[in-house]
């Protein structure tokens, strides 16, 4: 599974609750074999730091430190001092109490281990694998945070953890069940934290099912705003608790961006002119254009692996006609299924001088395996906004990360910011599957399961409107809009004129938490008089409802400056030539124009007024 790093949809979704009183022994165990942390090594350190049971029954005390290695195609363990404790093919590590605990290389790991030789089919190399057994609510506190930040909003968390609970016990038996995103990253003790060990707990045994089956409750970091189909992504049948839905709760939280990433390459990588029967006077100092780029390399390494090359230190890609996403035919989901890949590339031969020209041709085929040959990290998704071939450059932009099929962690995330509880993200992302209590770890004296079914109800009642407030700040040319509302849930704002034209549209399906909520109305270009703001709220389940709230626009009126004209102007106490003269301007001084009556302004200058000729004043504007 990929590890990171709107009105909400409501489904005729039956989320059930099935307690069930099962003795603690009966938790499920899972075999996981441990290659993400360790790789493939010859030689590994185990420190016990518990009292553990070896399978040729010696006991090891806890603090001894040991060195496992592989010596005629046999593991040997031996203490730090060169005591060999067993020999075998196969050696079994189990702990004496429940508490004890491991470490492989220095990476701690609770329950018992079985070492066993596993051979590399490439290099026919062979390695230490060890293979931790552990129980699932043990296993799901190295997991958790490993899948998702323990520092997330803990309904998040939650969701988290039941989809990998079911996820692990629907793949508990898959040959491949490893510790790393081909199953699901598991950390052992060092990944423990008490955020996520809270989640295991108040969760514990809660899995998804369909039709009573574990359902394969697949996520990932991001969906790109849309979710998908398990058959658009890899064929077969679409299973009925998975759908391609908009998820508007999909997006970076501090740029609110949906995961944007993009691509982009030259055709000509090599110059045309150079001369392939004489490499060796320039194979050494000429690269590809895009030599530095993570995807070229990538897409070395890919055909290495597919046996197009056998070196990537003898290959250069010398152009790349063609890098193409097919747009036309898109999943329900919006995402692609299949492209196009044309390029020439070159093999230096043994001799060191001449090289051979070959083109490597896909039309036509999968996206999955485009997406292999550029990396999964330059191409983290399948929905593709922009595939195109313009001017000599290549050009693929895209937005998500991860395959879109079930839960998505950053929806999850904003959705319990929101207001959202675990039950509420899990329907969303898994519309029709129920929420059954599998197991649980307290001790009954009855073994009888309860049939009590709980049904989350749909909240039928809209959010409530109160204590709105309009306030205005005309030098700003602002209003402040504040409201208080009773629930979470999305809220539209559109501001409408006394004759019902909208002006203005404020929010539209913006998230909003209980409490108070605050909104900006720019009124620079609003006129005065009376408007008409239309809240219209949804709760989390969709139930919604319109208020109507009257606000008042009374800017004050704008002041008017005038200049003197005259070298001389009298300033009257009323507008007539033989009124009293109060005082005398001269020209070019600024008065304010209060009124005009007649052929007289009267004017403001410093603390006096009276009036002037408005023949004499040049209004300024």
């Amino acid at each position: 599974m990929n590890r990171i790093m709107c009105i909400f949809l409501v489904f005729a979704v039956i989320i059930s609750v099935l307690p069930s009183k099962i003795k603690a022994e009966t938790i499920p165990m899972l075999e996981v074999k441990l290659v993400n942390y360790l790789g493939n090594k010859s030689t590994i350190t185990v420190v016990f730091n518990g009292e553990y049971t070896l399978s040729n029954g010696k006991r090891v005390s806890a603090g001894t430190e040991t060195v496992m290695s592989i010596v005629d195609n046999e593991l040997k363990l031996s203490t730090s001092k060169g005591q060999v404790l067993i020999e075998n093919e196969m050696i079994a590590a189990t702990p004496v109490k429940t508490d004890g605990t491991l470490a492989i290389n220095n990476r701690g790991y609770y329950g018992s281990f079985q070492f066993v030789l596993e051979k590399d089919t490439k290099s026919n190399n062979m390695y230490i694998r060890p293979i931790n057994k552990i129980d699932i609510e043990t296993y799901l506190r190295g997991v958790v945070p490993q899948e998702m930040p323990a520092l997330w909003s803990m309904e998040a968390l939650k969701a988290q953890t039941i989809a990998a609970r079911t996820y692990a016990l629907k793949h508990k038996n898959d040959t491949n069940m490893v510790d790393t995103i081909v199953k699901q990253v598991y950390g052992g003790i060092t990944a423990i934290h008490p955020r996520s060990d809270t989640a295991v707990k108040e969760t514990e045994g809660l899995v998804l099912k369909y039709n009573n089956t574990l359902i394969d409750a697949l996520f990932s970091a991001s969906n790109g705003g849309m979710t998908e189909l398990n058959n658009s992504v890899w064929g077969g049948t679409a299973v009925p608790y998975f759908t391609a839905e908009r998820d508007t709760f999909d997006f970076h939280p501090s740029t609110k961006e949906k995961f944007p990433w993009y691509i982009q390459l030259k055709q000509q990588q090599l110059p045309e002119t150079l001369d392939l029967s004489a490499a060796d006077t320039w194979w050494a100092t000429v690269s590809e254009a895009d030599a530095d780029q993570q995807v070229l390399k990538n897409m070395k390494t890919w055909m290495k692996n597919e046996g197009y090359i056998s070196d990537i230190n003898t290959t250069k890609i010398s152009t790349i006609a063609k890098l193409e996403l097919d747009l036309k035919t898109l999943s329900s989901g919006g995402r692609v299924s299949k492209g196009t890949v044309k390029m020439d590339y070159l093999l230096l031969k043994k001799d060191g001088k001449t090289v051979e020209k070959k083109t490597l041709e896909l039309i036509g085929t999968s996206a999955s395996k485009i997406r292999a040959m550029v990396g999964i990290d330059k191409m983290p998704s399948y929905l593709i906004d922009v595939s195109e071939t313009k001017n000599e450059m290549i050009v693929i932009k895209g937005r998500g990360n991860g395959h879109g099929v079930g839960l998505s962690q950053y929806g999850a995330k904003n959705r319990a910011e929101a207001g959202q509880n675990y039950k509420q993200i899990l329907q969303f992302y898994y519309p029709k599957a129920s929420l059954v209590k599998e197991y649980s770890t307290a001790n009954s004296s009855s073994s009888n399961t309860t049939s009590n079914t709980e049904t989350i109800k749909k909240d039928t009642a809209a959010p409530v409107i109160s204590s709105f407030y309009a306030s205005a700040d005309y030098k700003k040319n602002t209003a402040k809009l504040t409201m208080k509302i009773n629930k979470a849930g999305k809220t539209t704002i559109i501001i409408k004129d006394s004759k019902g034209k909208t002006v203005s549209s404020l929010a539209k399906n913006k998230a909003v938490k209980p409490g108070a909520v605050y909104v900006d109305w720019n009124i620079s270009k609003v006129a005065n008089g009376k408007y008409i703001a239309e809240i219209t709220s949804a709760n989390l389940d969709g139930y919604k409802k319109t208020v109507k709230q009257n606000i008042t626009i009374a800017k004050p009126a704008k002041e008017k400056k005038g200049s003197v004209k005259a070298t001389v102007l009298n300033v009257r106490q009323k507008p007539s030539t033989s009124s009293k003269v109060i005082t005398k301007l001269k020209k070019k001084q600024t008065v304010v124009i209060l009124s005009q009556q007649g052929t007289w302004y009267k004017v403001k200058y410093g603390s006096k007024t009276g009036y002037v000729s408005a023949k004499y004043i040049a209004v300024l504007k």
